[in-house]
Formats: structure tokens, C-alpha cells, sequence
């Protein structure tokens, strides 16, 4: 994660979304309050994380990833073949 000025950024730009789209890295810029900064993040990291939301939005999906968690953990998996 860097954390960088607006104007560096400006002066910089094409640098710095190189840095994020190849490293999944994440750069903030901060504005006049902490709460107001700004996340620039890669479109594959942004889309990873409306993945995770949809999966966690409701409560069967949520058991249901915990319930599969805690097979893989007490080894009672059952293993198949893809054709």
C-alpha cells in the first residue's frame, strides 16, 4: 500500500497505475480529512471484493462457506473427477 499526494499523483499517474494494475497494490490519496481519502485499486482486486460481498450476503451463504470451512478442517472431504 503507498499513500501519495494528489499532486504526485498528477505528475505520476501512468507510474502509479502501472504499480496497481501489476502488483494488486493499492494506493491512497488523502484529502483535507482522513475519512475523505481516496483508494485506487486494480478492476481484478475491485471485482474480487463485489465477489466476496455477493458471497457473503446472506446467512445460507455464509453457513454454508463455514460449514464447507470446517469439513476441509476435519479432513471430510469428498474428492471426484471433472471429466
Amino acid at each position: 500500500m503507498k499513500k501519495v499526494t494528489i499532486s504526485t499523483l498528477r505528475k505520476e499517474m501512468k507510474e502509479y497505475f502501472d504499480y496497481v494494475s501489476k502488483s494488486m497494490g493499492v494506493i491512497i490519496v488523502p484529502r483535507n480529512k482522513e475519512n475523505e481519502a481516496i483508494v485506487i485499486i486494480s478492476i481484478q482486486e475491485y471485482n474480487s471484493l463485489l465477489e466476496t460481498e455477493h458471497l457473503l450476503s446472506t446467512n445460507n451463504n455464509r453457513n454454508r462457506i463455514q460449514e464447507s470451512i470446517n469439513q476441509m478442517a476435519k479432513e471430510k472431504t469428498v474428492l471426484f473427477k471433472v471429466d
